[in-house]
């Protein structure tokens, strides 16, 4: 079987290393428009679940990928000067550079052809030359457009605008910071992904970007990070932030009536995304790697692209639900914006639904029987 892939992301890389693994004889062949050097981003989230999906797929892989992850157990929310944490979580982050580092020495490994800086051939001919077409080029997938009459997109932006940093202040948790500056609420969406760093995600409405005069097109990136800083100076304590750019992104809702057209098959963010306040963007783009992979072994085409598609469809759907109601949360955070801390991290924690009250109450490091009353109260409703 020939096998092209288009987007040399997390999905389509690990799609490509499972696949030549699974079966060496099959030709796989990645095209990535971007350098080896090109990749953006600082760290991304996988449940533990996640990471026993990718060991049973590829056990090798795991036994490297397992060094360089960092691990925790907690949710902080920290709002108007307090901390308070629920434990219980399981996740594990890693930098993305190391991830996609990792991934092409698999495919170099398993014998996946790789070019670098190379725009793909065309759709039609990809679609000639070869038995399968996977498209793994991101958001704004060009092989999506080409053929959008047959899947169907459905783009929508959000409402809200984002920054993706690093920054050298080490949080423990998933940490949810919410401000309230001269010019409106922003928030921050933080964790730790590498010994001495975390990620340090802020968001915020298109409003208050414009009144804090942060999205300046030709601000130098140092000039936006340093100004991001003041804003968050006591979540930062004296650390600095990092960003690879100044520019100030939309996330956008992605879905498709149909993932496959033929021998064309859509893969991670060219066919659902989910907002990063779940942290579900990596970790479903690898799960649709493993489910293609194995289900063109099981099946052959175009079998297996159909398993794949009434596999997939339904359990992303489900996570995009939830995601969805978790950014609308976060773009409406103004209507819950002065509440008790208590009452404030309760809203936050149970914002999608999957933790419900009476999985509460959180504790406030330092204030653990004042917090303990404000939820008996909000619990109560007596508060």
């Amino acid at each position: 079987m020939r096998i092209a892939v288009v987007g040399g992301g997390p999905g389509g890389l690990y799609f490509a290393a499972l696949v030549k693994r699974i079966a060496p004889r099959h030709e796989v062949v990645l095209w990535e428009k971007g350098g080896v050097e090109d990749e953006v981003g600082f760290g991304v989230v996988f449940s533990d679940g996640a990471l026993g999906g990718v060991q049973a797929a590829d056990p090798r892989l795991f036994d490297v990928l397992g060094d360089r992850f960092v691990h925790w157990d907690a949710v902080d929310v920290r709002y108007r000067g307090e901390t308070l944490s629920r434990g219980g979580y399981r996740f594990s982050a890693v930098e993305r550079r190391a991830l996609l580092h990792l991934l092409r020495e698999r495919c170099a490994e398993v014998g996946v052809t790789v070019h670098f800086g190379t725009e793909a051939p065309p759709v039609p001919l990809l679609s000639e030359d070869f038995d399968v077409v996977v498209a793994a080029d991101g958001v704004g997938s060009a092989t999506r457009a080409a053929r959008a009459d047959a899947f169907g997109p459905d783009l929508r932006p959000s409402a809200s605008r984002y920054l993706w940093m690093g920054t050298d202040r080490v949080f423990d948790a998933l940490t949810f910071t919410v401000v309230e500056t001269p010019h409106g609420t922003m928030q921050a969406h933080s964790y730790p992904y590498a010994p001495g760093w975390s990620t340090f995600i802020v968001e915020t409405t298109d409003r208050v970007l414009a009144a804090s005069g942060l999205d300046v097109p030709d601000r130098a990136p140092e000039a936006t990070a340093a100004a991001v800083a003041d804003l968050f100076a006591d979540q930062l304590d004296g650390h600095r932030l990092v960003c690879a750019g100044s520019r100030w992104g939309r996330f956008t809702v992605v879905r498709n009536r149909r993932w496959v057209d033929g021998n064309v098959v859509l893969l991670g963010d060219a066919a659902h995304t989910t907002h990063f306040s779940v942290g579900s963007g990596t970790k479903l783009a690898m799960e649709d790697a493993v489910a293609l992979a194995m289900a063109l072994s099981d099946h052959g085409v175009p079998e297996g692209l159909a398993a794949y598609e009434a596999e997939r469809m339904p359990v992303v759907a489900k996570t995009q639900h939830v995601a969805e109601v978790s950014r609308d949360w976060f773009e409406r955070v103004d209507e819950h914006v002065g509440l008790p801390a208590a009452d404030f991290a309760a809203h936050l924690v149970t914002r999608s639904g999957r933790i419900g009250r009476l999985d509460l109450p959180l504790v406030d490091h330092g204030h653990v029987e004042r917090v303990r009353t404000w939820f008996s109260e909000a619990l109560s409703g007596t508060g």
